[in-house]
């Protein structure tokens, strides 16, 4: 029985000796964990926008690191989620070191089904939640999570019509332009054809028009677009109104109305 009993007291003792030798280890793997995360960079893709977060991961300590996975949810400003999108490293063994790029892809066409008009109209920023999780000597399983914000800039920022004018242009058409002015800040290009549709007070459609429009990244659009009324329904066309605006592109389709006068 004594013998029984200091067995256990042995194994005991030996049972901590390796808790405390794998705690101090772990500890000092933790601790010699080099992380580095590279800056956020926003590049054009062919159906929109992506996000790519650099990040390297090198392993100094003593023991495998396994199950990497990094995951993050977009939401727009009222919390709508735009994207999820995850990367999975298997392993990084002990002295490696591993590169990954987190890319967050934003499909606009995608983004436009959701009722996000106002977006491609209106600078903004959409909330980023970060959720990192890995398993430490495959044993000890650790999570952890953050949250930033990433700026938008609307491709069609500070859209403005000024007031139409109407001058004679053959016997049967006036002639009718249309102020339009708008900024690109978002980092793409757009090109593509606008619509015009010329709805009067009475919401009487009293001509359209079709444009085309190229404007760079970061660059400003101003110029006046010519519509031709018939000349009997030029008195139809009131000094205010609306327009229905269809801009057609490659990438995506935005249809939305302006008020004008």
């Amino acid at each position: 029985m004594k013998i029984a009993v200091r067995m256990l007291s042995i194994a005991t003792i030996i049972l901590w000796l390796v808790i405390l030798f794998f705690s101090v280890t772990a500890v000092f793997s933790v601790m010699n964990l080099g992380v580095n995360i590279g800056e956020v960079q926003m590049l054009p893709f062919s159906k929109g926008i992506t996000f790519s977060l650099p990040f390297s991961i090198t392993n100094n300590g003593y023991y495998e690191i396994a199950d990497l996975n990094l995951t993050t949810r977009v939401t727009d400003p009222n919390g709508t989620v735009l994207d999820l999108t995850e990367t999975f490293v298997p392993s990084i063994p002990p002295g490696t070191n591993v590169n990954v790029t987190h890319t967050i892809p934003i499909d606009i066409e995608s983004f436009l089904s959701m009722d996000h008009v106002p977006l491609m109209l209106n600078d903004s920023y959409f909330n980023v939640e970060i959720f990192a999780g890995l398993n430490f000597a495959r044993a000890v399983p650790v999570q952890i999570s953050t949250n930033t914000t990433i700026p938008w800039g609307a491709p069609l920022a500070q859209f403005s019509i000024g007031n139409i004018s109407v001058s004679p242009h053959n016997s049967t058409h006036s002639e009718a332009t249309i102020p339009v002015s708008f900024e690109n800040h978002a980092i793409l290009d757009i090109a593509g054809t606008l619509k015009l549709e010329v709805y009067n007070d009475s919401q009487e459609l009293i001509t359209s028009g079709l444009t085309t429009i190229s404007v760079p990244s970061h660059h400003s659009y101003a110029d006046s677009i010519s519509v031709y009324v018939k000349q009997q329904d030029v008195l139809k066309l009131t000094s205010n109104g609306n327009l229905h605006m269809i801009f057609e592109t490659p990438m995506f389709t935005l249809d939305w109305w302006e008020h004008y006068g």
